[in-house]
């Protein structure tokens, strides 16, 4: 293992808390800690695939990005009344 897989992995362990937080907190705290969620995803996709030097696997995480940027603000829009 090199730094790189354990660097996503210490990434993995800071999911834990966001999950709480995603079904414990508000509906606010639930915005937050999906968006959180998602760059740590997007974070742990881009060190694996550099861990393991596979640079055609560099293509998921940015197209992650965009998206997971876009469902966000889809999220936000569906919860706007209760925000």
């Amino acid at each position: 293992m090199n730094a790189f897989v354990v660097a996503a992995i210490a990434m993995l362990v800071a999911l834990v808390p966001c999950g709480i937080l995603l079904l414990r907190g508000t509906i606010m705290d639930a915005v937050v800690a999906y968006e959180a969620i998602s760059a740590i995803a997007v974070m742990v996709l881009i060190l694996l695939a550099e861990g393991f030097r596979r640079p055609g696997e560099f293509e998921l995480p940015v197209l992650l990005a965009v998206l997971m940027f876009g469902s966000g603000l889809v999220f936000v829009r569906m919860l706007e009344r209760w925000l």
